[in-house]
């Protein structure tokens, strides 16, 4: 029978698990009904032990519901930074980390040099190739540094240490600060101030989207897709049924929400010949396909299409490349509502706002898909004198909604 253990192979797995604890929170043990109960006594226990001082529970019945609850403007450091912590790893490859950085303290070696030291001086027998492979990925991370010497390849420490910085640069310490909770990419400023032996107590977020620190390594091989020009294939789960699907497409953008904090990868398909956008928190495994030769051009594509965008949405499918009018009047009180005007002015998306006459507005847009509008649309609901647009079926949703409202708030009754 296999061991329990904090440690995982697949991040994968456990981002799945922290994510529907973190965003829907109050599961019980029936409701994970994909995988084995043993599983998800496991992976419970795993995020308990990393988050213990967030995990919050409550009975229902017999059943015990748990949910992670954090407060990012109470505290100064993202907790589920220590997911990442978790890698596992074998005994060889924590003996060959330790042996490396010794044998090439201040001086330059070869793979069959450091092998055969690591087999005089430590005892460990171990295959060129094992070595090698190591090394090349220590030159990747920066741990090492290499090259030519004569018609071999030789390896040495790379000599750049963090503790370093902190003497020559003043405030290095409070810039990794800042950083270390901020999104994307924060886990590296916290991996930093552990090394530094640093603490944060000067930085906190009031408005703080935790959880898509979980997407970082996803995000990650995405911008390398994209400084290589590459295209990638994802696979994906569904949110609404839990299917599994790919996608293969030319990365372009990331968008980020700024009220919710999610990204998406707006990206060109070759196949179907039109741009798309694909949420981030959706995809399980990216892997790097070819180069695309027509990249430079799929970009001016895309930069000359996102006037029409609202959000992330570049329409119907069957419509794609169709253009959706929106006409908004708003009836503003200039004396007293200037900053209804102003907040009009700085969230058009690239929207005109022109004055009829005084005290009536106008809000005139082009877009891929309207409704994306739509919640933004109803935050002006009280002043909106009149709404057209081209979508009909947006605009009977409004009206709908409207009708709605008027008979939950009694504007039927005399």
């Amino acid at each position: 029978m296999a061991v329990y253990s904090e440690l995982i192979k697949n991040f994968e797995n456990i981002r799945e698990y922290v994510r529907d604890f973190y965003i829907f929170g109050f599961r019980t043990r029936d409701d994970y009904n994909v995988k084995s109960r043993r599983t998800y006594d496991n992976e419970k226990r795993r995020i308990e032990s990393w988050l213990s001082d967030y995990i919050h529970s409550s009975q229902t019945g017999h059943r015990k519901k748990v949910a992670v609850k954090i407060d990012s403007n109470s505290i100064y450091e993202n907790p589920l930074y220590k997911c990442y912590l978790s890698k596992s790893f074998t005994d060889n490859d924590i003996r060959l980390h330790f042996i490396i950085i010794d044998i090439l303290d201040g001086c330059f070696m070869t793979v069959p040099e450091i092998t055969d030291r690591i087999v005089t001086d430590y005892g460990m027998l171990l295959d060129q190739q094992i070595v090698r492979l190591k090394l090349k990925e220590y030159v990747q991370e920066g741990v090492l540094i290499q090259k030519k010497r004569g018609s071999s390849v030789v390896y040495s420490k790379s000599g750049i240490y963090a503790d370093d910085l902190l003497k020559q640069y003043v405030g290095f310490a409070d810039m990794i600060k800042f950083f270390s909770e901020e999104i994307p990419f924060g886990v590296i400023g916290n991996f930093l101030l552990k090394k530094l032996r640093v603490v944060n107590r000067i930085f906190t977020r009031k408005h703080c989207y935790m959880v898509h620190t979980l997407d970082d390594e996803i995000l990650l091989q995405i911008i390398e897709a994209m400084k290589k020009k590459c295209d990638v294939r994802l696979n994906c789960i569904s949110i609404k049924n839990r299917n599994e699907y790919s996608v293969t497409a030319i990365p372009l953008k990331i968008h980020s929400s700024v009220q919710t904090g999610r990204n998406y990868i707006i990206m060109y398909s070759e196949i179907k010949k039109r741009l798309l956008s694909v949420r981030l928190d959706t995809v399980k495994k990216v892997s790097v396909e070819k180069s695309c030769a027509n990249y430079e051009e799929y970009c001016d594509y895309y930069e000359k299409n996102m006037r029409h965008l609202w959000g992330t949405s570049f329409g119907n499918r069957r419509k794609y490349g169709q253009i959706e009018h929106i006409h908004m009047e708003l009836v503003i009180d200039e004396n007293t509502e200037n900053y209804v005007i102003n907040r009009l002015l700085r969230e058009c998306r690239g929207g005109t706002v022109t004055k009829l006459y005084e005290g009536r507005y106008a809000f005139d847009i082009d877009l891929f898909d309207a409704n994306e509008a739509s919640p933004w649309i109803k935050t002006f609901i009280g002043r909106i004198a009149v709404l057209e647009t081209t979508n009909k079926a947006l605009r009977e949703k409004f009206l709908s909604d409207m009708r709605r409202l008027e008979h939950i708030y009694g504007g039927d009754r005399k």
